[in-house]
């Protein structure tokens, strides 16, 4: 009877199967959906920390700065009401500024002196003197806590009802004399009210409700609620104040709950609450919806059993599979190799090539460099492990080195924003090994920083015999900083070396160094700078092609162990042969614009240049020049303008030079002319203009003092 309902009996069995697989599925489903929401929530919350983070760091740099301003002029009481209007005026962030002295520090000013200015809701700016018996700020938090920290620090959030009338936070750094002693805080104050909106913006669901909270437990941005008091009591509880917890309202419905602290040197938690009926419900209507196929699908493969045997049906997945992976891990590879920059590019001070081979069909490796403002960034990392998982941690770190190079110029920063990413919820503890390095191109001038890399190597030519290099070798000496991911608060310096004319960097994984032959013997560093030594060719391609030769024939047939990367760099620094050179000293004074622009115009004649060209020429110089006029040296104090035009009958060359503060336009971001004048922000205007009416633009302070390079080709 068996025999005779043997289909029956598989056909059942196939169904108990396939309900039981569509039961695993769904929670498996779950389970991904689940991860998957961590990562966006992880995501969002990045993004609004970064936001945060931002805004804060503006306000904290600029009152750094204030404290310094503050502590060299401490000669004169009534200069620091210009101070605190100045700031205010010129930081959008800011409601209001203060400068305090420790009492009875100016006797003719009382025994409280506290100078400040705030932004009225009509945009006017008005300076007071706010200390008093009444105004005793010596026992305000922001005053005391700094002082007690003897560093930066934001203060609970408070009314002010004094001075802002408002309810704002306030970062405040103690100000020192020149023996160190303590003489004062100066703090600024900012509004809570854009909190509200930072929270609210970009939710991937409806029902996800934000909040930030202080460690004490103050709502700065969120409705309060017994939702939120259930969180609070959470985030009380758990002393590193991180986690994602499961928790139910009191409803009964289930809800996921991040946070995280804010850092720096803020005290605030952000907090992330997911609704999981809203997260699942797309997935309990699919199942529903998947019913009737799947009635259908089991009658497909009752048919199939009985038509087919069972070893064959599995022999055909298990292939099907294979295929399967094998051509994602194609695809995989191209996406890979796609994201590294073109094998190699020219430029008229250097000559770049990269090569990676992966170990498996994905690798951990990672090179890029591209050209901006003048200056080369390249980067070259090894990702800890092998496979897939380090292919993902190396396309984020690719994107990383992209994103915050972009507008800045110095490697340690860039390093250390790399880092800060990398270790936000890096659970499996992969780490990276990474070199970024900026070249300024007209100079040879290399900064660079090293998380736990091999050290580059460089070339220095001497003379040549054919096509083979007799030079001198050195390694760049790196400072021994930890790898990226390891730990959020390493800091990271960045250091210089000068490359000379015709030299060559080369930059290598260990992969390269530990290539191992049949019998586990390893390439090493000697014979790499051997083959340096004695057999690269000059050319970057050349020479990678000959040490990649020279490692396939010292491991013969053996397995590739790790990923092979190597990237050189050739420094070959055009010759400017200047057929007119003129130089102009002016002072910072808006009344010497009108002997530049005679100065201009004299240049353009004598240059023949057609007046269309001309008139642009004149327009982004004048604009540079003007801006360092503005901003170069603080108010009141006079200083220098240096104003150097080359030409080599190609190319337009104009050098700006000034002993002012150090600051570098090419690392401002461009202003978005696409959005309204309302929500553009304020700035960025200026450099936009020089950007597109010049070739190329670049930045460099040395001895004190700051170079703006412009250049324009003139045919």
């Amino acid at each position: 009877m068996v025999r005779h309902n043997l289909p029956l009996t598989l056909i059942i069995g196939a169904a108990l199967l396939l309900e039981l697989t569509s039961g695993v599925l769904y929670y498996s489903a779950q389970n991904i959906i689940h991860r998957t929401v961590e990562k966006l929530i992880e995501r969002e919350m990045n993004a609004i920390y970064l936001c945060i983070c931002n805004k804060l760091a503006k306000v904290e740099v600029t009152v750094d700065n204030m404290a310094w301003v503050v502590a060299d002029d401490l000669e004169d009481p009534d200069w620091m009401y210009s101070i605190t209007r100045r700031l205010v005026d010129n930081n959008p962030s800011v409601l209001g500024c203060m400068v305090t002295f420790v009492p009875d520090y100016f006797p003719q000013k009382g025994r409280w002196f506290e100078p400040y200015a705030v932004r009225r809701a009509d945009g006017t700016i008005e300076t007071m003197q706010l200390g008093s018996a009444e105004h005793d700020y010596t026992k305000i938090a922001f005053y005391t806590e700094a002082i007690a920290k003897n560093g930066g620090n934001w203060c609970e959030p408070y009314f002010d009802k004094d001075g802002a009338k408002a309810m704002v936070t306030t970062y405040s750094v103690p100000v020192h004399d020149e023996k160190g002693k303590t003489v004062g805080v100066v703090g600024a104050d900012i509004a809570l009210d854009w909190l509200e909106e930072v929270v609210e913006e970009g939710k991937f669901y409806k029902s996800t409700q934000r909040f930030i909270v202080t460690e004490k437990g103050h709502l700065l941005a969120g409705k309060d609620s017994k939702l939120f008091q259930m969180v609070r009591q959470l985030i009380k509880a758990d002393e590193d104040k991180v986690s994602y917890e499961t928790i139910t309202d009191e409803k009964g419905n289930e809800r996921h709950v991040y946070f995280h602290p804010v850092g720096g040197n803020t005290n605030w938690i952000l907090v992330s609450i997911q609704n999981d009926k809203e997260v699942f419900s797309k997935l309990a209507k699919i199942r529903t919806t998947l019913l009737l196929p799947v009635l259908a699908g089991l009658i497909l493969i009752g048919f199939i059993v009985w038509r087919t045997s069972r070893n064959l049906e599995r022999l055909r997945k298990v292939k099907a599979e294979k295929e399967r992976i094998g051509g994602e891990l194609r695809v995989a590879s191209e996406i890979q190799q796609s994201m590294l920059p073109h094998s190699q590019i020219q430029h008229a001070d250097v000559d770049i090539f990269g090569s990676l081979v992966p170990a498996r069909e994905v690798g951990g490796d990672l090179y890029d460099y591209y050209i901006r403002d003048e200056k080369l960034f390249f980067c070259i990392g090894d990702v800890s492990g092998k496979g897939a998982p380090s292919a993902m941690v190396m396309g984020v770190i690719h994107s990383l080195f992209r994103a915050f190079s972009t507008h800045e110029n110095n490697p340690a920063r860039i390093m250390q924003a790399i880092n800060e990413v990398s270790c936000q919820g890096n659970e499996s503890n992969i780490f990276v090994t990474m070199f970024i390095g900026v070249l300024d191109l007209p100079t040879g001038r290399l900064r660079y920083c090293d998380a736990g890399h091999d050290a580059p190597i460089v070339l220095e030519e001497r003379r040549r015999e054919g096509e083979r290099r007799e030079g001198g070798m050195r390694t760049v000496d790196c400072a021994p900083h930890l790898p990226v991911g390891v730990f959020e608060d390493i800091k990271y310096g960045v250091q210089e070396t000068q490359l000379k004319p015709d030299s060559t960097l080369f930059l290598y994984t260990d992969g390269l160094t530990e290539a191992k032959d049949a019998g586990r013997k390893q390439f090493g560093l000697k014979r790499v700078e051997e083959v340096l030594r004695a057999d690269c060719p000059i050319q970057p391609r050349q020479l990678i092609e000959t040490i990649t030769r020279q490692v396939h024939q010292f491991v013969g047939d053996a397995q590739q162990s790790d990923d092979l990367t190597m990237l050189a760099i050739h420094y070959t620094p055009k010759h400017f042969e200047s057929i007119l050179t003129e130089t102009l000293l002016i002072k910072n004074d808006v009344h010497e614009v009108s002997k530049f622009s005679a100065f201009m115009k004299s240049v353009m004649e004598q240059l023949n240049i057609e007046k269309h060209l001309a008139h642009k020429l004149r327009l982004a110089v004048e604009e540079a020049v003007v801006n360092v006029v503005d901003y170069a040296y603080p108010a009141g104090i006079e200083g220098d303008i240096e104003i150097r035009v080359l030409s080599d009958g190609e190319t337009l060359k104009t050098v700006i030079i000034d002993s002012g503060v150090a600051f570098d336009p090419t690392a401002k971001e461009k202003a978005d002319t696409s959005l309204s004048i309302e929500d553009r922000q304020i700035g960025g205007l200026g450099i936009l203009l020089v950007r597109e009416l010049m070739d190329s633009i670049n930045y460099e302070r040395a001895d004190g003092q700051n170079f703006l390079t412009l250049i324009k080709k003139l045919k």
